[in-house]
């Protein structure tokens, strides 16, 4: 989203600021033994030199709901998404009885994956237009902000 709507690339990116009173960072040991840092919750701010900015925040232990919103300048709220809704949810109910054990998260994305692999699957089969699906180009750039952004938010919450 960073990328396809906020114009977010590493050549653009001004400055990047952690909120440290919601952030979490955990370094925990693997079934390898190895050490592995991440964060199981994180917020930022990211400016661009063309003047856009954007906060992110996720909570990957905050249960199965997410949601998005869009705020002005003031704080006030513009728009907002969650998901499940309620169709979402009872499609979660019939996927965790069909496959038990699975991640919950799969459940709630069902319809997506289905959208994007039909979308994928015409483009491919019938050079149709994947409307909504993002590029080669925008998945190499949200990798490399990814990549940009995990040291420079580990440097500022530790």
């Amino acid at each position: 989203l960073l990328v396809s709507f906020y114009d977010v690339s590493v050549d653009n990116i001004d400055s990047v600021t952690a909120d440290k009173d919601f952030s979490s960072m955990q370094t925990l040991k693997g079934p390898s033994g190895k050490d592995w840092t991440d964060f199981d919750k994180i917020k930022f701010t990211i400016k661009t030199k063309n003047g856009n900015e954007v906060s992110v925040q996720a909570d990957r232990c905050g249960g199965d709901t997410s949601y998005a919103t869009v705020t002005n300048t003031a704080g006030e709220e513009l728009f907002r998404h969650s998901m499940p809704d309620e169709e979402d949810k009872a499609n979660v109910s019939v996927l965790e009885a069909k496959y038990p054990g699975a991640m919950p998260y799969f459940f709630s994305q069902d319809p997506d994956y289905i959208t994007v692999k039909d979308r994928v699957g015409n483009f491919c089969a019938n050079g149709v237009e994947a409307e909504g699906i993002a590029t080669i180009d925008i998945a190499c750039e949200t990798l490399k902000v990814a990549e940009y952004l995990v040291p420079v938010l580990q440097e500022q919450l530790k």
